[in-house]
């Protein structure tokens, strides 16, 4: 099946949630993929990075303490985590049982690995048909949204309103500085 047909029958974008598969009886989650190398099931945090649209963060559910990973689990089979199409996002504004916010423990204990988005599969289905590599799905995301890839990653969404005022006052000067 071609990458194009393989799109069109997704449902990775961001703008659906996850449907239910006919012949599978399950859910088809965003957000889910596998490590080529190692076939390592991952969380896909976010499809690309700021500045490097060729990596992506990701997470390794089975690295994860139980209790976090069936936290982490639930947020991405949420209807919240669906709606996102970056699931980081999503988990900025989610707490593990301990009360701490997940973006931030994942980040503070180490679990969150920037990968090469050729290195990544999403896994969306059973059997090859049900896989497309990252970076043809990110390739397929911007041509749709009429955008660059490297115009698909998001901001940090941990910065606070004041820290990203900061940033935005510190480029605007250094744009006006004479050469």
């Amino acid at each position: 099946m071609a990458i194009t047909g393989l799109y069109d029958k997704m449902v990775m974008d961001a703008n659906t949630n996850a449907t239910l598969t006919p012949n599978m009886g399950k859910k088809q989650l965003k957000h889910l993929g596998e490590y080529k190398e190692s076939k390592t099931p991952v969380i896909v945090l976010f499809r690309t990075v700021p500045k490097e649209p060729n990596n992506c963060l990701i997470v390794a559910p089975k690295f994860l303490p139980d209790v976090y990973n069936e936290a982490i689990m639930k947020a991405v089979d949420s209807d919240g985590g669906q709606a996102e199409s970056e699931l980081g996002t999503y988990l900025h504004r989610q707490r593990f049982p301990n009360g701490e916010n997940m973006l931030e423990l994942l980040h503070n204990q180490n679990y969150i690995k920037k990968i090469l988005t050729d290195k990544i599969d999403i896994t969306y289905g059973v059997g090859i048909d049900g896989r497309v590599s990252l970076d043809e799905l990110n390739k397929l995301i911007a041509k749709s949204k009429g955008v660059k890839v490297n115009e698909l990653a998001i901001d940090d969404p941990t910065a606070t309103k004041e820290e990203t005022k900061k940033a935005v006052v510190k480029d605007a000067k250094k744009s006006t500085k004479k050469t």
